[in-house]
């Protein structure tokens, strides 16, 4: 397995932005859409020299992986590494964006997530990019329990979390229940 975790060593800065994340911040909107734009700056800064090819295709989980997979694509850019950007929100409308981009889809594949709690969901959907060489998947944050999940693939992530739990119309973490990040992320619980 080849995880990447951001070097907090080199990002001080990060670790104040890590505790707004966490589920227990209690914080929402703008500080929070801003913690993650920044942690996904800090990540991409910290691995774009493993891209050989100068072309990238981020394609973001919608949506609370749009805050992460901005600040990665943008700096990925600021780099010199052309990022076409793709949004996953569901089946139909992926259809429709795959079909004006299958051009991009040959490049290099990163597929962005805020949160990876049991790996299904975006391993379920990477099988569609088999035939790439190189497909990446950012994480903010990766519960250890789905690590095993990611064998043998290229998984970049802020940190790995010994908590594990279902995103919930709810302010408090109780039993395998805590807050939604996207409700958290746009303030639409």
């Amino acid at each position: 397995m080849n995880v990447i975790c951001l070097d907090l060593q080199q990002n001080k800065e990060a670790i104040p932005l890590i505790e707004i994340c966490k589920s227990n911040s209690g914080k929402t909107g703008i500080a929070l859409r801003n913690a993650h734009y920044k942690l996904g700056d800090m990540l991409a800064n910290q691995i774009s020299d493993n891209f050989q090819s100068k072309k990238v295709t981020v394609i973001i989980m919608m949506r609370a992986g749009l805050p992460f997979g901005m600040g990665i694509a943008d700096t990925l850019e600021q780099n010199g590494i052309k990022a076409t950007i793709l949004f996953y929100a569901n089946e139909l409308q992926w259809k429709k964006e795959k079909q004006n981009c299958l051009q991009s889809l040959k490049n290099t594949i990163l597929l962005v997530d805020s949160v990876i709690n049991s790996g299904d969901s975006i391993l379920k959907f990477s099988q569609q990019f088999i035939d790439c060489q190189d497909i990446y998947f950012f994480t903010n944050v990766v519960s250890d329990k789905a690590l095993s999940k990611f064998e043998n693939k290229n998984l970049c992530a802020v940190r790995i979390s010994h908590n594990s739990f279902v995103g919930a119309k709810t302010d408090m973490i109780k039993g395998n229940k805590g807050p939604d990040t996207g409700d958290r992320l746009f303030n639409t619980k």
